[in-house]
């Protein structure tokens, strides 16, 4: 199958969490698909019931290159699981974000020969904090690498320079209650969030737009009170906090505990944030090579998200966040240009070889 075949069929699995026959049956069909390379390891890997793939053409732990990929996707409408080919552009879920990208992966582990030694890991968690993917695996199954490409943020082949850490906390305040006509005999534990959730967004306020780069919090739910005629004595809140690796957790909980000492915090996720050391010599080659292939600067750009590159710089190794030209992931007009995959093969088989 060339890049476009390929993307259209594993679009059509409906990999999305909870759907475990679906993540079954699209690693069952990558593991056959590449059986025709007699020099690929495949490997897989379960990890609280989370799938992943360890593809690679030596049995060594020291690669030259990894690749990282999820087959994951949010859930979709039933039509988005069939893909579309229109005006060049592949339409589908996951077709971006990151089947797109997987795609070429795959092709280029197909064909790859041993000249280099070459993995590629496909997981299956990524959108619900991939940490029974690389964490896991680098637990259990530990290597070393010059690079590590992860395409898998940002769009139109920019460099990610940075990605914002995972803080969601469940914050609770507790009050008393009182009847609504004497609101001065209790204490309203709803107004105490409000002013938990009003001092932190003078403390970090809320960016304008993504060229404000900087620590977001957003108030995803709110549940307290049961009856309108009583002050509520509870009230918890869901805070979704994307911070940039100035602003760390710990400084960031700190803040929270110190406007209201008797309020609950509870993590429910967290991820470290990311940043990419550019000065590193197989960064540069890497950047040198998309220079030359898109014959023109690569622009270095941050980015609001998270992705599972943040996993490996605990172990020293560097990572590279650039994804081709498409838009729109999680939305149901996402897309990938089918371009980007011939220029992401292009650039995969360049740094393979000269790496």
């Amino acid at each position: 199958m060339n890049n476009e075949e390929l993307l259209c069929k594993l679009i059509s699995y409906k990999t999305y969490y909870n759907n475990k026959d679906e993540f079954t049956k699209c690693f069952n069909f990558i593991e056959n698909y590449l059986k025709e390379n007699k020099l690929l390891n495949i490997k897989k890997c379960i990890f609280n019931d989370n799938i992943s793939m360890i593809i690679s053409n030596t049995k060594s732990k020291k690669y030259d290159i990894v690749f990282l990929g999820h087959i994951d996707v949010v859930n979709a409408s039933e039509k988005q699981f069939n893909a579309k080919i229109i005006d060049n552009k592949i339409y589908g879920r996951g077709s971006f974000d990151m089947k797109g990208h997987d795609s070429v992966m795959i092709n280029i582990m197909k064909n790859i020969d041993g000249s280099k030694k070459v993995a590629l890991i496909l997981t299956s968690d990524e959108e619900r904090g991939g940490f029974y993917g690389i964490p896991k695996i680098m637990e259990n199954n530990p290597f070393t690498s010059k690079l590590a490409i992860v395409p898998d943020g940002g769009n139109n082949f920019d460099f990610i320079t940075e990605e914002k850490g995972v803080l969601q906390l469940k914050i609770t305040a507790y009050g008393t209650s009182a009847h609504a006509s004497k609101p001065y005999e209790g204490d309203n534990a709803i107004i105490k969030l409000f002013n938990v959730y009003n001092r932190l967004i003078k403390k970090y306020p809320l960016p304008n737009n993504s060229n404000e780069y900087k620590t977001s919090i957003n108030l995803g739910t709110i549940s307290g009170g049961k009856l309108v005629n009583v002050v509520p004595d509870c009230c918890s809140m869901m805070l979704d906090i994307r911070h940039t690796h100035t602003d760390s957790k710990k400084d960031i909980i700190n803040y929270i505990k110190k406007i209201d000492k008797n309020i609950k915090i509870e993590i429910f996720a967290e991820g470290e944030s990311y940043k990419a050391n550019i000065e590193n010599e197989y960064v540069k080659k890497y950047i040198k090579i998309c220079e030359e292939i898109l014959n023109r600067k690569i622009k270095y750009k941050p980015c609001e998200s998270a992705s599972d590159a943040r996993f490996f710089q605990k172990y020293g190794i560097n990572a590279i966040i650039m994804n081709g030209y498409g838009n729109n992931m999680h939305s149901n007009n996402e897309y990938i240009e089918i371009r980007s995959l011939d220029i992401l093969t292009q650039i995969y088989k360049r740094i393979i070889e000269e790496i």
